[in-house]
């Protein structure tokens, strides 16, 4: 979703639904998948993009426990679904609890993902990782 980089602020609905960023919709337009990610937020991907996902852990994942009990509740928690008619998104009751989503949202574009956010929680997250956005960066690139 590289057409999707950068952040949105967006809305939740009454009905749990999101409008996708005008950006990232022709890539949307063949079917996303939404689970949980790590830290309280919401990974979104395109199918092609779920694929690579979905074939990297396989190939990556170490035996035994942690990696079962990983799948277990990522896969347990995906969502597959189209965009409507008016580009939204429905994000489930069990997704929007687990992310502690509210209204007010953060969607963030990542190179090979998208995450959702409730907008306070991305803000705190933001402002823990800013401030050693240099030392982040070491043994990374």
């Amino acid at each position: 979703m590289a057409a999707a980089l950068g952040t949105f602020g967006l809305k939740l609905d009454d009905k749990g639904r999101l409008i996708v960023p005008a950006r990232a919709r022709d890539e949307m337009a063949g079917g996303t998948y939404l689970t949980r990610g790590q830290g309280n937020c919401l990974f979104l991907f395109t199918e092609p993009q779920f694929d690579s996902y979905r074939a990297e852990m396989a190939q990556n994942a170490p035996p035994g426990m942690p990696s079962i009990a990983f799948d277990r509740v990522f896969y347990s928690s995906v969502v597959n679904q189209t965009l409507d008619t008016q580009f939204r998104l429905t994000i489930p009751p069990v997704l929007r609890e687990y992310a502690g989503l509210t209204r007010e949202l953060a969607v963030i574009g990542l190179a090979h993902r998208m995450e959702v956010w409730d907008a306070e929680a991305w803000e705190a997250y933001l402002a823990a990782f800013s401030a050693d956005y240099s030392g982040l960066s070491e043994g990374v690139r």
